[in-house]
């Protein structure tokens, strides 16, 4: 082979797209949470109503991205 032509190089794969999914649900102090699993985002909301709006928009309102979760729930910094 000529010492002109370069091989695709296969050591930097594309990394993979993790999508956004969220649990909702109520923390020790009565607040409803909407925590991203990946911890990229969430938000402290009124309502269960507020939070899994706010899930499914960030999630595209793809079915199975927003969990609700019977336990407490921890937003962690």
């Amino acid at each position: 082979m000529p010492d002109d032509i370069q091989q695709p190089s296969h050591s930097n794969p594309m990394p993979l797209r993790l999508d956004p999914t969220f649990v909702v649900g109520m923390d020790r102090n009565g607040s409803w949470l909407a925590i991203e699993t990946h911890g990229w985002g969430g938000g402290i909301f009124l309502d269960r109503d507020a939070a899994t709006h706010y899930a499914e928009f960030e999630t595209g309102h793809r079915p199975g991205s927003v969990l609700i979760s019977t336990d407490l729930v921890q937003l962690r910094f």
